[in-house]
């Protein structure tokens, strides 16, 4: 047995207390799922003196595990052990849901950018917004297309909730709490870089009715439900353009935040900050 099969064996038995030809490919996969970031875990992140921040309402990133497992140079051996016990990785891939963080190809844009980012080395961050719902899903009854919300979180997903929290204010009085969830992006055979993913701490998900409705105008509570929610009156309209400012206003401080922590004196920005604004909405 492998190095790489024993630990695969130790971590499928400490969760589930079988081995490997007794689980489910749902099992299967939260194990996969745990053993890649633990190896993740064992990486660098990317560090230098110059950090480039992409800013994006969506990142199209699909599922991760085949990417994580390819780049973290394990998928081949993965796939032999996984073989051997009766599994494929295509039939667990099936258990995986997409982050629904994206939608089109400015979204996939961003997507590769990352991935190449952290390929090269080159130390980065995506900035976006964690939305719970995507844009939707689309089901069928009666032979008509019905729109759902798209609940994609699990309990144990690719998601990290860090400690960094803003205060974002609005006018009239308002102001919001945010909380930040982290994606790792890991590089070919290189290191890790991060896509930051900032969430409102007030959210309330209980707003949604009947598909993908809800109270678009109660922003303390309804900013990251959805990408790209419906603006064809004017509480949808103003709300895209709190999302749009909550997450640029998350970005700004975060970066700001990184680097005083790093020591840099904030008027010699341009020496160690680059920032990409991809496209109209961060703008």
């Amino acid at each position: 047995m492998s190095n790489l099969e024993s630990k695969l064996d130790a971590l499928t038995r400490k969760l589930y207390g079988r081995p490997a030809d007794q689980v489910t490919d749902a099992e299967m996969y939260q194990v996969l799922l745990q053993f890649a970031k633990d190896l993740t875990d064992e990486k660098k992140e990317i560090t230098g003196d110059k950090k480039v921040y992409y800013i994006s309402a969506e990142f199209l990133i699909g599922k991760l595990l085949s990417n994580n497992l390819i780049n973290l140079g394990v998928y081949d051996e993965l796939e032999e052990i996984l073989n051997k016990n009766g599994k494929t990785i295509a039939a667990i891939e099936n258990e995986e849901p997409e982050p629904s963080l994206g939608n089109g190809g400015l979204g996939r844009l961003a997507a590769c950018f990352m991935d190449s980012i952290a390929t090269l080395g080159l130390p980065g961050a995506g900035i976006g917004l964690n939305y719970h719902f995507g844009l939707f899903k689309q089901v069928f009854r009666d032979r008509l297309q019905m729109a759902e919300k798209n609940d994609w979180i699990e309990k144990n997903s690719w998601l990290r909730k860090t400690d960094t929290s803003f205060t974002v204010e609005f006018g009239g009085g308002k102001k919001v709490k945010s909380v930040l969830y982290d994606i790792d992006v890991v590089g070919y055979e290189n290191g890790v870089d991060k896509l930051h993913l900032f969430d409102l701490e007030s959210l309330d998900e209980s707003l949604v009715k009947n598909g993908i409705d809800f109270d678009k105008e109660d922003i303390e509570k309804n900013l990251t439900l959805f990408l790209y929610p419906d603006d064809s009156d004017e509480a949808g309209n103003l709300l895209r353009i709190y999302q749009q400012y909550f997450m640029v206003s998350n970005g700004a401080q975060l970066i700001i935040k990184e680097m005083k922590e790093a020591g840099y004196d904030l008027y010699e920005m341009d020496k160690h900050v680059a920032i990409q604004i991809n496209d109209t909405h961060p703008t």
